[in-house]
């Protein structure tokens, strides 16, 4: 049974959310303050969590993300086939009073030995929706974090999730991996450099680890669903990342990053794989330069602190687009294009098991967009870093407390966030740098740019809930969530409020979005 309930805990059920037509949560995602967190922030640095997902062979054996088989301590040999399973329902006060279903139906398979893993898995996620949910749905034709949506324009769509592995590890120092998944770097809720905020898409990843330094090379395919209705029109980019982590000590991490996304054809060639970006070893922004292309580069950076083995301080920084002459004129000029977050993690706080995290997330107008929009930091619609994308302010913080089988989990959100509008009042919507989706060229000005300039938006988000662990049926709980999000502008007002009940697989939360 225990191989079973981390099995099936690959996957986490976040509900999402729409925000006006941007980008909104995950389904799939991971459990914040988790056990399996704990461990890892309160041992050792040793395991380089920060990049996520871990590498089986070179860390320890436990990990965060959904789509690795490695949340808890296992042997070095298994084979185990699993369903998963997670249904909720509930009722919807605000906005139409309607009833609420979710569910979850799926099959995971794995095989793991000494140098070689596998694992294969498919889920079909579905059910009456939120209407907030239904609309998103609709706009950006996928569901939040798991893929194109079928069914759409009813309350009921549907959506299908797959994902899996190959993976090969040659000593302790070398690990090879072939799959389809999601990937998370940082050390936050949020990422603001690559989280799993997206859908699972095709990647090639290899990781070396020699003394304290990992380092993480990471190619995929993307699709961009931008002026497309329809997934077989969607075009084909690809991106190259690597990441350099240091352990300096066990209290200190800082870590380097690079990404680089390219279309697969454009009016004048078509590029594929670009050889100039498969060298695992090389900066991408010398070869952009020295092939004359126009892909889009993303640097970035992140630390954590540990004064004590009950706190961490973490932090990123990330820089899309930087002239230092720009910015020392202190015109705002709409390339400067950074985004940053900071952030605060405390366990067993006055009492065992009760954990706290607060963090900030702050993004400047145009951060992670393109020139074309093919070649925006996102996936199938959806950003590959924070979920709102760009040109916002976000806090967000959890308490959580176990006591036996009773867990309990607060989440509170603010956020405020500008979107493109009619300044001048002619029809047309200016370019303000609130859209990741749309290109960059054109912005409205030169100069003058600040956060949340725009269609100004406030959010507020909670969500409580309560769940048990059933003693008879040791992979499984029940649980009760309330849900409360509001959001206003000039011209709209919109609240959602809900409660949900249900019975998942341990590990899997409730449909109940925070963004």
């Amino acid at each position: 049974m225990r191989i079973i309930r981390f099995a099936i805990s690959l996957m986490t059920l976040l509900c999402a959310d729409s925000l006006s037509g941007q980008q909104s949560g995950n389904f799939f995602n991971r459990i914040p303050l988790s056990s399996s967190e704990k461990i890892l922030n309160l041992k050792t640095v040793d395991s380089h969590p920060n990049i996520q997902p871990l590498a089986i062979g070179l860390e320890s054996r436990f990990d965060l993300h959904p789509d690795s088989i490695l949340h808890a301590p296992i042997a070095k040999k298994f084979i185990n086939i699993a369903p998963i399973v997670s249904l909720g329902t509930g009722f919807q006060f605000a906005q139409e009073q309607k009833a609420l279903a979710n569910g979850i139906v799926g099959l995971n398979a794995q095989l793991n030995n000494s140098k070689w893993s596998a694992q294969i898995g498919y889920s079909a996620v579905g059910g009456l929706l939120p209407s907030y949910l239904e609309n998103y749905v609709d706009s950006l034709l996928v569901m939040p974090g798991v893929g194109f949506a079928s069914n759409r324009g009813s309350n009921a769509p549907l959506a299908h999730y797959t994902y899996g592995h190959v993976s090969y590890s040659n000593g302790k120092h070398f690990h090879f991996e072939l799959g389809k998944g999601k990937h998370f770097w940082g050390d936050g809720y949020r990422s603001m450099i690559l989280s799993d905020n997206a859908s699972s898409y095709p990647y090639a990843r290899i990781t070396t680890k020699v003394w304290k330094l990992k380092y993480t090379n990471l190619w995929t395919q993307m699709r961009d669903l931008t002026g497309s209705k329809n997934r077989t029109n969607a075009r084909i980019k690809y991106t190259a990342m690597h990441a350099l982590s240091f352990n300096a000590g066990r209290k200190f991490n800082f870590s380097i990053y690079e990404m680089v996304v390219w279309q697969d054809r454009d009016t004048m060639s078509r590029r594929t794989l670009d050889i100039n970006y498969l060298n695992p070893i090389i900066f991408y922004r010398p070869v952009e330069y020295s092939v004359g292309s126009p892909d889009n580069v993303i640097l970035a950076t992140s630390m954590k602190y540990r004064p004590k083995s009950w706190l961490q301080l973490y932090g990123q920084f990330v820089l899309d687009e930087f002239n230092l002459k720009q910015f020392q004129g202190n015109k705002k000029w709409w390339a400067n294009k950074l985004g940053g977050q900071f952030g605060v993690k405390m366990f067993d706080v006055v009492i065992p098991n009760l954990n706290i995290q607060t963090e900030v997330n702050v993004a400047r107008p145009f951060t992670y967009t393109h020139g074309s929009p093919i070649q925006s930091w996102t996936h199938l619609n959806q950003s590959l870093a924070h979920p709102m994308g760009c040109n916002f302010i976000e806090w967000v913080s959890f308490i959580r407390y176990q006591k036996k089988e009773w867990t309990f989990l607060e989440q509170f959100s603010w956020a405020a966030f500008g979107r493109d509008r009619d300044v001048n009042n002619d029809g047309i919507i200016d370019n303000l740098g609130g859209n990741i989706l749309r290109s960059y060229k054109d912005p409205f000005e030169q100069y003058g740019h600040s956060i949340l300039q725009g269609d100004k938006s406030n959010f507020f988000y909670h969500a409580f809930t309560v769940s048990r662990a059933l003693p008879k049926f040791e992979s499984f709980e029940i649980f009760l969530n309330h849900t409360l999000r509001y959001d206003q502008n000039e011209t709209r007002r919109n609240l959602d409020h809900f409660i949900m009940v249900g019975v998942r697989v341990i590990g899997l939360l409730q449909m109940a979005t925070d963004y």
